[in-house]
């Protein structure tokens, strides 16, 4: 390939930002010394090599020019959210593993966390209500109320906000930051909710049964399989049921949830999970070792041990939602 011709002029007593506007013969006139070349800012396709500057003409010019112009790219690092059962919510990069920050602002009892796919953050207040987090934001936007109370939550595709309500005995569903319950899905003792990309809801109850409410049906119907001892309950894209079992174990349930197979065993009281958007990282909170564990997904091996303290809910940002 034919490259286009490199140019040597010497610095005269022209402005450097006008260089090559100057007129003269190359090396005519004084040149800085070399100790200051390397202070002297060059012009859009120019550079400096010891006393003598360099500019690239033809394709070289409009090459440096669209580098000049490009902007620098900025590796967003995504964080992961754990609730403590106490008045905060722990942030930790996705990167280094590390606490990097908290939520505070009305919190309290949190269990449940859940982040959607726009990066909002909602936490669930035992016993109080759900609050929700603009992304990178310290204090809650919106508050949902209404729930006797509430353990965990989620968010369907169109935004929609769903609360668990163990002793309500509904699952209560709100349109986004709106404080008005729109329906309620009779769970008496539920534990944890998901939704589909159909709009399907699936509810875990505290004993071991599960249900589907297909199409907005607020009444559900019983599925074949179940958990030992339910808690969190999240789905992946093809529709696969990822449920916690407080007894230790993290199980599959596929379509037609006939039967759970086990993913992950020998946890210590598995309380919430959450599944990243590429649904390649199962993040799952240990409420009995006070740790989150990560693992790579759908093999169920363990990518790491984070030992946060306390873990009752975990959220990834973003969740996968759909």
């Amino acid at each position: 390939m034919k490259r286009s011709p490199i140019f040597t002029i010497g610095i005269t007593a022209c402005s450097v930002m006008l260089l090559v506007a100057c007129s003269g013969a190359p090396n005519a006139g004084p040149t800085l010394p070399a100790s200051q070349m390397s202070r002297v800012a060059p012009p859009h396709g120019l550079t400096l090599a010891g006393n003598a500057t360099r500019f690239f003409s033809g394709p070289q010019s409009r090459l440096m020019r669209s580098l000049r112009a490009m902007p620098a790219k900025r590796k967003v690092e995504k964080d992961f959210f754990v609730s403590t059962a106490s008045s905060d919510v722990l942030i930790y990069s996705n990167k280094s593993y590390s606490e990097i920050g908290e939520l505070t602002n009305e919190l309290s009892g949190t269990d449940g966390v859940w982040v959607d796919k726009k990066g909002d953050i909602y936490v669930a207040n035992v016993s109080t209500n759900v609050v929700e987090f603009k992304k990178g934001g310290s204090s809650p936007i919106c508050t949902y109320t209404g729930a006797t109370d509430p353990i965990n939550v989620t968010t369907d595709a169109k935004g929609n906000v769903y609360v668990v309500d163990l002793l309500g005995g509904f699952v209560d569903e709100y349109a986004q930051c709106s404080n008005t319950i729109e329906k309620q899905f009779a769970a008496a003792d539920a534990q944890g909710a998901a939704v589909d990309k159909s709009g399907d809801l699936f509810v875990s109850y505290g004993g071991s049964s599960l249900e589907e409410f297909k199409g907005g049906s607020t009444t559900g119907t019983p599925l074949s399989a179940s958990v030992g001892e339910s808690a969190g309950l999240i789905i992946d894209k093809k529709g696969n049921l990822i449920a916690d079992d407080q007894a230790g174990d993290i199980l599959v349930i596929a379509p037609p949830y006939s039967s759970a197979t086990v993913l992950v065993s020998g946890l210590s009281d598995p309380f919430h999970c959450s599944l990243d958007e590429k649904e390649n990282l199962l993040f799952n909170a240990n409420s009995g070792s006070g740790d989150v564990t990560v693992y790579s997904y759908p093999s169920g091996s363990l990518a790491q041990t984070v030992n946060t303290g306390a873990a009752e809910g975990v959220g990834e940002s973003p969740n996968a939602v759909f």
